[in-house]
């Protein structure tokens, strides 16, 4: 069963949830639009790396 966030943009909390940034952070002005568009692209790269690195390892 998936577990999805009602109340938030899981999108925009990404990096929060993946302790990259603060949660302050996505307001104040650190980060602009780019940043999180590159962050989350990097996070699922990231992710999609380590399953199939794990996909590998558990085949042996």
């Amino acid at each position: 069963m998936i577990c999805e966030a009602v109340n938030i943009d899981e999108f925009a909390f990404l990096p929060v949830a993946m302790g990259f940034w603060q949660q302050y952070e996505l307001w104040d002005g650190t980060y602009t639009l780019d940043d999180l568009l590159d962050i989350v692209e990097m996070i699922r790269v990231r992710n999609e790396n380590e399953a199939r690195a794990s996909e590998v390892m558990n085949h042996r």
